[in-house]
């Protein structure tokens, strides 16, 4: 079985020029928790998690140590909310992608998401997005194939 068959048709992707304000509200949008990056030409550039959100907001000197994060001031996500709200998304995405083909098989978008412990996946047509394929997609797929083999 092919990509093609199994991926979802509807990345909603986020465009290089936006901010990290329409970022969150793509976020909030996408069943999939992820909003991938392209360009002018709408090739992809990057991607962005919830994780990769939170993250940007969170001091980079900050670690695990109580002492710090209790002397933190009690509104200091919000304040850096507001703060990141025009914040370049090239300044928040990881740019280094992993992707599969439509034509690649299932097994092979499995394997890349189990190797790099991930769960989403672009599928790539000439660099360009043009579906998504998530662990989601790869459960309905398995419940698929154990249906027919019922039958």
């Amino acid at each position: 079985m092919k990509v093609k068959d199994i991926m979802d048709t509807t990345p909603n992707p986020a465009r290089i020029s936006d901010t990290f304000e329409h970022l969150i509200r793509i976020l909030d949008e996408v069943k999939y928790h992820v909003v991938f990056v392209v360009d002018a030409e709408d090739k992809l550039v990057g991607i962005v998690t919830e994780a990769d959100i939170v993250k940007a907001l969170i001091p980079k000197y900050l670690s695990f140590d109580a002492f710090l994060i209790s002397a933190m001031n009690g509104n200091y996500l919000e304040n850096k909310c507001i703060e990141s709200r025009n914040l370049a998304i090239t300044e928040i995405m990881t740019k280094t992608i992993l992707s599969v083909h439509e034509d690649d098989t299932v097994i092979k978008a499995a394997a890349l998401m189990v190797v790099n412990k991930i769960h989403t996946l672009p599928v790539v047509n000439d660099g360009k997005v043009v579906g998504v394929v998530h662990l989601i997609n790869l459960i309905k797929h398995i419940m698929n194939v154990l249906a027919k083999d019922r039958t």
